[in-house]
Protein backbone atom coordinates (compact mmCIF):
# COMPACT_ATOMS: atom_id res chain seq x y z
CA UNK A 1 0.00 0.00 0.00
CA UNK A 2 1.18 3.47 -0.80
CA UNK A 3 3.34 2.26 -3.67
CA UNK A 4 3.12 3.42 -7.27
CA UNK A 5 2.56 0.49 -9.65
CA UNK A 6 3.40 1.22 -13.31
CA UNK A 7 2.95 -1.60 -15.84
CA UNK A 8 5.67 -1.27 -18.51
CA UNK A 9 4.67 -4.12 -20.83
CA UNK A 10 7.36 -4.57 -23.49
CA UNK A 11 5.47 -5.83 -26.54
CA UNK A 12 4.42 -2.59 -28.21
CA UNK A 13 3.16 -3.34 -31.71
CA UNK A 14 3.64 -7.06 -31.11
CA UNK A 15 2.33 -9.73 -33.48
CA UNK A 16 1.52 -12.51 -31.01
CA UNK A 17 -1.48 -12.33 -28.70
CA UNK A 18 -0.84 -11.80 -25.00
CA UNK A 19 -2.27 -12.53 -21.58
CA UNK A 20 -6.07 -12.73 -21.47
CA UNK A 21 -6.35 -13.06 -25.24
CA UNK A 22 -4.41 -16.36 -25.18
CA UNK A 23 -6.61 -19.31 -24.24
CA UNK A 24 -3.67 -21.32 -22.88
CA UNK A 25 -2.93 -18.49 -20.47
CA UNK A 26 -6.53 -18.26 -19.30
CA UNK A 27 -6.52 -22.02 -18.72
CA UNK A 28 -3.58 -21.64 -16.31
CA UNK A 29 -5.06 -20.54 -12.93
CA UNK A 30 -2.00 -18.69 -11.60
CA UNK A 31 -1.54 -16.73 -14.84
CA UNK A 32 -5.21 -15.78 -15.01
CA UNK A 33 -5.03 -14.62 -11.38
CA UNK A 34 -1.89 -12.59 -12.15
CA UNK A 35 -3.63 -10.80 -15.03
CA UNK A 36 -6.61 -9.92 -12.86
CA UNK A 37 -4.33 -8.77 -10.05
CA UNK A 38 -2.34 -6.52 -12.39
CA UNK A 39 -5.52 -4.91 -13.74
CA UNK A 40 -6.77 -4.35 -10.21
CA UNK A 41 -3.61 -2.92 -8.66
CA UNK A 42 -1.93 -0.93 -11.46
CA UNK A 43 -1.96 2.86 -11.18
CA UNK A 44 -0.75 3.36 -14.73
CA UNK A 45 -0.03 1.38 -17.90
CA UNK A 46 2.64 2.67 -20.31
CA UNK A 47 1.81 2.56 -24.01
CA UNK A 48 3.49 3.51 -27.28
CA UNK A 49 0.52 3.11 -29.61
CA UNK A 50 -3.23 3.03 -29.98
CA UNK A 51 -2.79 -0.62 -30.93
CA UNK A 52 -1.20 -1.45 -27.57
CA UNK A 53 -3.67 0.61 -25.54
CA UNK A 54 -6.53 -1.36 -27.08
CA UNK A 55 -4.76 -4.60 -26.22
CA UNK A 56 -4.37 -3.50 -22.60
CA UNK A 57 -8.12 -2.98 -22.34
CA UNK A 58 -8.90 -6.42 -23.78
CA UNK A 59 -6.02 -8.63 -22.65
CA UNK A 60 -5.85 -7.35 -19.07
CA UNK A 61 -9.43 -6.18 -18.71
CA UNK A 62 -7.81 -2.95 -17.54
CA UNK A 63 -10.06 0.05 -17.03
CA UNK A 64 -7.53 2.38 -15.41
CA UNK A 65 -5.26 5.08 -16.77
CA UNK A 66 -3.08 4.44 -19.84
CA UNK A 67 -0.34 6.90 -20.76
CA UNK A 68 0.76 6.90 -24.40
CA UNK A 69 4.14 8.46 -23.65
CA UNK A 70 6.30 6.10 -25.72
CA UNK A 71 8.52 3.25 -24.56
CA UNK A 72 11.55 4.03 -22.36
CA UNK A 73 13.49 1.18 -23.98
CA UNK A 74 13.06 2.85 -27.38
CA UNK A 75 14.32 6.29 -26.38
CA UNK A 76 17.83 5.30 -27.41
CA UNK A 77 16.59 4.36 -30.89
CA UNK A 78 15.44 7.90 -31.57
CA UNK A 79 19.01 9.26 -31.68
CA UNK A 80 22.15 8.49 -33.64
CA UNK A 81 23.50 5.94 -31.14
CA UNK A 82 27.15 6.45 -32.07
CA UNK A 83 28.53 5.43 -28.68
CA UNK A 84 26.42 2.28 -28.54
CA UNK A 85 27.45 1.36 -32.07
CA UNK A 86 31.13 1.71 -31.18
CA UNK A 87 30.55 -0.41 -28.08
CA UNK A 88 28.94 -3.26 -30.03
CA UNK A 89 31.58 -3.20 -32.75
CA UNK A 90 34.33 -3.27 -30.14
CA UNK A 91 32.60 -6.17 -28.36
CA UNK A 92 32.67 -8.27 -31.54
CA UNK A 93 35.89 -6.82 -32.94
CA UNK A 94 34.22 -5.47 -36.08
CA UNK A 95 35.34 -2.53 -38.19
CA UNK A 96 33.15 0.51 -38.72
CA UNK A 97 32.68 -0.54 -42.37
CA UNK A 98 31.15 -3.92 -41.54
CA UNK A 99 27.41 -4.19 -42.23
CA UNK A 100 25.24 -6.21 -39.84
CA UNK A 101 21.97 -8.06 -40.38
CA UNK A 102 20.32 -9.46 -37.24
CA UNK A 103 18.10 -12.54 -37.08
CA UNK A 104 16.10 -12.44 -33.84
CA UNK A 105 13.19 -14.89 -33.71
CA UNK A 106 10.94 -15.58 -30.74
CA UNK A 107 10.32 -18.85 -28.89
CA UNK A 108 7.37 -21.24 -29.33
CA UNK A 109 5.03 -21.94 -26.42
CA UNK A 110 5.76 -25.68 -26.41
CA UNK A 111 9.42 -24.88 -25.67
CA UNK A 112 8.41 -24.25 -22.06
CA UNK A 113 7.58 -27.97 -21.85
CA UNK A 114 10.92 -29.02 -23.28
CA UNK A 115 9.49 -29.85 -26.72
CA UNK A 116 12.09 -28.17 -28.90
CA UNK A 117 11.60 -28.17 -32.66
CA UNK A 118 14.40 -26.22 -34.33
CA UNK A 119 12.92 -26.76 -37.78
CA UNK A 120 10.82 -23.61 -37.29
CA UNK A 121 14.12 -21.71 -37.57
CA UNK A 122 15.14 -23.47 -40.75
CA UNK A 123 16.93 -20.50 -42.25
CA UNK A 124 19.82 -21.17 -44.59
CA UNK A 125 22.11 -18.75 -42.77
CA UNK A 126 25.04 -19.21 -45.12
CA UNK A 127 22.90 -18.66 -48.22
CA UNK A 128 21.22 -15.60 -46.70
CA UNK A 129 24.56 -14.09 -45.75
CA UNK A 130 26.01 -14.84 -49.19
CA UNK A 131 22.99 -13.32 -50.93
CA UNK A 132 23.19 -10.11 -48.94
CA UNK A 133 26.90 -9.83 -49.65
CA UNK A 134 26.26 -10.45 -53.36
CA UNK A 135 23.25 -8.18 -53.94
CA UNK A 136 23.68 -5.44 -51.35
CA UNK A 137 26.63 -3.10 -51.07
CA UNK A 138 29.13 -3.68 -48.29
CA UNK A 139 30.76 -6.46 -46.29
CA UNK A 140 27.97 -8.13 -44.29
CA UNK A 141 27.86 -10.32 -41.21
CA UNK A 142 24.82 -12.08 -39.74
CA UNK A 143 24.11 -11.86 -36.01
CA UNK A 144 21.80 -14.51 -34.55
CA UNK A 145 19.96 -13.44 -31.41
CA UNK A 146 18.01 -16.31 -29.82
CA UNK A 147 15.24 -15.67 -27.28
CA UNK A 148 16.32 -16.13 -23.61
CA UNK A 149 13.98 -19.15 -23.31
CA UNK A 150 16.29 -20.90 -25.78
CA UNK A 151 19.59 -20.19 -24.06
CA UNK A 152 19.84 -23.80 -22.84
CA UNK A 153 19.92 -24.90 -26.50
CA UNK A 154 23.06 -22.98 -27.34
CA UNK A 155 25.36 -25.97 -26.93
CA UNK A 156 23.38 -27.86 -29.57
CA UNK A 157 23.73 -25.28 -32.35
CA UNK A 158 27.31 -24.06 -32.08
CA UNK A 159 28.11 -25.45 -35.52
CA UNK A 160 25.99 -22.69 -37.07
CA UNK A 161 28.59 -20.04 -36.41
CA UNK A 162 31.66 -18.98 -38.35
CA UNK A 163 33.47 -15.77 -39.28
CA UNK A 164 30.36 -14.40 -40.97
CA UNK A 165 27.60 -15.82 -38.76
CA UNK A 166 27.90 -14.66 -35.16
CA UNK A 167 26.06 -15.66 -31.98
CA UNK A 168 24.79 -12.42 -30.40
CA UNK A 169 22.46 -14.08 -27.87
CA UNK A 170 24.44 -13.14 -24.80
CA UNK A 171 25.01 -9.49 -25.65
CA UNK A 172 23.41 -7.65 -22.69
CA UNK A 173 21.34 -5.00 -24.50
CA UNK A 174 19.03 -5.76 -27.43
CA UNK A 175 18.43 -2.09 -28.23
CA UNK A 176 22.17 -1.51 -28.66
CA UNK A 177 22.26 -4.38 -31.15
CA UNK A 178 19.40 -2.77 -33.04
CA UNK A 179 21.37 0.49 -33.15
CA UNK A 180 24.29 -1.21 -34.87
CA UNK A 181 22.17 -3.25 -37.31
CA UNK A 182 21.73 -2.35 -40.97
CA UNK A 183 18.97 -4.89 -41.61
CA UNK A 184 16.74 -7.06 -39.44
CA UNK A 185 14.91 -10.39 -39.69
CA UNK A 186 12.43 -11.91 -37.25
CA UNK A 187 9.30 -14.03 -37.17
CA UNK A 188 6.77 -12.94 -34.53
CA UNK A 189 8.94 -10.95 -32.12
CA UNK A 190 8.01 -7.38 -31.28
CA UNK A 191 11.68 -6.42 -31.61
CA UNK A 192 11.18 -6.06 -35.36
CA UNK A 193 9.02 -2.99 -34.74
CA UNK A 194 11.77 -1.50 -32.58
CA UNK A 195 14.23 -2.07 -35.42
CA UNK A 196 11.85 -0.49 -37.92
CA UNK A 197 11.93 2.73 -35.88
CA UNK A 198 15.45 3.11 -37.29
CA UNK A 199 14.05 2.86 -40.85
CA UNK A 200 16.36 -0.05 -41.62
CA UNK A 201 15.19 -2.85 -43.94
CA UNK A 202 13.18 -5.40 -41.93
CA UNK A 203 11.99 -8.83 -43.10
CA UNK A 204 9.77 -11.51 -41.62
CA UNK A 205 10.72 -15.18 -42.00
CA UNK A 206 8.14 -17.59 -40.54
CA UNK A 207 7.82 -21.19 -41.68
CA UNK A 208 5.04 -22.14 -39.24
CA UNK A 209 2.62 -19.21 -39.28
CA UNK A 210 -0.63 -21.17 -39.58
CA UNK A 211 0.34 -23.45 -36.69
CA UNK A 212 1.54 -20.52 -34.60
CA UNK A 213 -1.64 -18.61 -35.35
CA UNK A 214 -3.72 -21.60 -34.24
CA UNK A 215 -1.69 -22.30 -31.10
CA UNK A 216 -1.01 -18.79 -29.82
CA UNK A 217 -3.14 -16.37 -31.81
CA UNK A 218 -1.94 -13.25 -33.61
CA UNK A 219 -2.99 -9.65 -34.06
CA UNK A 220 -2.02 -9.47 -37.72
CA UNK A 221 -1.79 -11.65 -40.75
CA UNK A 222 1.84 -11.59 -41.89
CA UNK A 223 0.87 -9.94 -45.17
CA UNK A 224 -0.62 -7.00 -43.24
CA UNK A 225 2.79 -6.05 -41.88
CA UNK A 226 5.04 -3.57 -43.70
CA UNK A 227 7.88 -6.11 -43.81
CA UNK A 228 8.47 -8.42 -46.81
CA UNK A 229 7.26 -11.84 -45.66
CA UNK A 230 8.85 -15.21 -46.49
CA UNK A 231 7.59 -18.70 -45.65
CA UNK A 232 10.77 -20.39 -46.80
CA UNK A 233 14.38 -19.69 -47.75
CA UNK A 234 13.73 -19.16 -51.46
CA UNK A 235 11.14 -16.47 -50.68
CA UNK A 236 13.49 -14.80 -48.20
CA UNK A 237 16.32 -14.68 -50.72
CA UNK A 238 13.92 -13.31 -53.33
CA UNK A 239 12.76 -10.60 -50.89
CA UNK A 240 16.36 -9.60 -50.24
CA UNK A 241 17.27 -9.49 -53.93
CA UNK A 242 14.17 -7.48 -54.89
CA UNK A 243 13.92 -5.24 -51.84
CA UNK A 244 12.55 -1.78 -52.65
CA UNK A 245 13.49 0.67 -49.91
CA UNK A 246 11.12 3.46 -51.00
CA UNK A 247 8.10 1.14 -51.02
CA UNK A 248 9.17 -0.27 -47.68
CA UNK A 249 9.33 3.17 -46.05
CA UNK A 250 5.92 4.08 -47.45
CA UNK A 251 4.40 0.86 -46.06
CA UNK A 252 6.05 1.43 -42.69
CA UNK A 253 4.77 5.02 -42.48
CA UNK A 254 1.23 3.89 -43.30
CA UNK A 255 1.49 1.15 -40.68
CA UNK A 256 2.59 3.64 -38.03
CA UNK A 257 -0.43 5.79 -38.79
CA UNK A 258 -2.75 2.80 -38.71
CA UNK A 259 -1.52 1.60 -35.32
CA UNK A 260 -1.09 5.05 -33.78
CA UNK A 261 2.60 4.54 -32.98
CA UNK A 262 4.15 7.22 -30.79
CA UNK A 263 7.77 7.39 -29.63
CA UNK A 264 8.99 10.62 -28.04
CA UNK A 265 12.65 9.88 -27.32
CA UNK A 266 12.18 11.09 -23.72
CA UNK A 267 9.74 8.54 -22.28
CA UNK A 268 12.17 7.41 -19.56
CA UNK A 269 12.70 10.99 -18.39
CA UNK A 270 8.95 11.66 -18.37
CA UNK A 271 8.16 8.53 -16.37
CA UNK A 272 11.04 9.15 -13.97
CA UNK A 273 9.59 12.60 -13.28
CA UNK A 274 6.22 11.07 -12.35
CA UNK A 275 7.93 8.58 -10.01
CA UNK A 276 10.15 11.19 -8.35
CA UNK A 277 7.23 13.51 -7.74
CA UNK A 278 5.20 10.65 -6.31
CA UNK A 279 8.05 9.74 -3.93
CA UNK A 280 8.09 13.36 -2.75
CA UNK A 281 4.36 13.17 -2.05
CA UNK A 282 3.24 15.11 -5.11
CA UNK A 283 0.64 13.06 -7.01
CA UNK A 284 -0.56 15.89 -9.23
CA UNK A 285 1.65 15.02 -12.25
CA UNK A 286 0.21 11.51 -12.15
CA UNK A 287 -3.32 12.81 -11.88
CA UNK A 288 -2.74 15.26 -14.74
CA UNK A 289 -1.73 12.57 -17.23
CA UNK A 290 -4.15 12.52 -20.11
CA UNK A 291 -5.73 9.06 -20.27
CA UNK A 292 -5.43 7.26 -23.59
CA UNK A 293 -8.67 5.59 -24.69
Amino acid sequence: KGQLFIETWHGGLGIKKIEGEVQKVLDTPWEAAEINNTAKLADLFISNSKHLTDIYRRAFGYKGKVWKCGYPKNDILMFDGTSAQKKVRSWYNLSSETKIVIYAPTFRDEFWNGKIDMSVYDMDFIKVCSSINKYWAGDWKLFIRWHPVMVNLMSNIRDLYNDYIIDATNYPDMQELILVSDAFVSDYSSCIFDAAIRNIPCFTFATDFEKYKGDRGVYYEMEELPFPYAKNNDELINNIINFNYENYLENWENFKIRTGLYESGHAAKDIAYIINEFVKGNTKPLEDIQNEE
